[in-house]
């Protein structure tokens, strides 16, 4: 980039599309929502990007296509998702809903999550759903997905996964 001088019309994002355990908790794959798993690496360079900062709002691989849209002069269409750069420009925002899902071949049911703040909440069709207070357990050890104190959280949760999908019929 610098050796054409395109440093000053070039952004250079750096993603994955998941984690993997690598050995974590003895499972070796990307088939789950334990951070070793979900976390992806996001590195962004450019122009408009501020220099150095390291942001703490959680991000979604949803959010590069306004991110693509924006950088070429479009407007995104009204998708989910949001501008890296803005992002990148903005205040943290530790509540930054971030959704995803996991549908794999033989499994006995898909896979809903959403991180909100320091909540992870995992939602399995017709069975138990996982509940893990990052700020607290940041080892996602204590699972309390059935801790009946915890019920307003989880129902709260439940509706922002409703918002987004009918974890029944997507599954089905």
């Amino acid at each position: 980039v610098e050796k054409n001088n395109l440093g000053d019309n070039t952004q250079i994002y750096y993603l994955s599309d998941h984690g993997d355990n690598i050995g974590e908790r003895d499972f070796w794959g990307k088939s789950n929502f334990y951070e070793e798993s979900v976390g992806i690496p996001c590195i962004i360079k450019g122009p408009g990007i501020p220099e150095g900062k390291t942001s703490k709002t959680p991000i979604s691989l949803i959010d590069v296509y306004p991110t693509i849209i924006q950088t070429i002069g479009g407007t995104p269409e009204a998708k989910p998702g949001a501008s890296l750069v803005d992002l990148a420009n903005a205040e943290d925002d530790l509540e930054r809903l971030v959704f995803s899902e996991y549908h794999a071949a033989g499994a006995a049911t898909g896979a809903f999550m959403i991180r909100k703040g320091h909540w992870k909440f995992i939602y399995y069709v017709s069975q138990r759903p996982q509940l893990f207070n990052l700020a607290n357990d940041p080892g996602e050890l204590r699972d309390l997905g059935v801790d009946l104190k915890l019920e307003y959280i989880r129902k709260q949760l439940v509706a922002e996964l409703r918002s987004i999908c009918d974890p029944e019929t997507v599954d089905a």
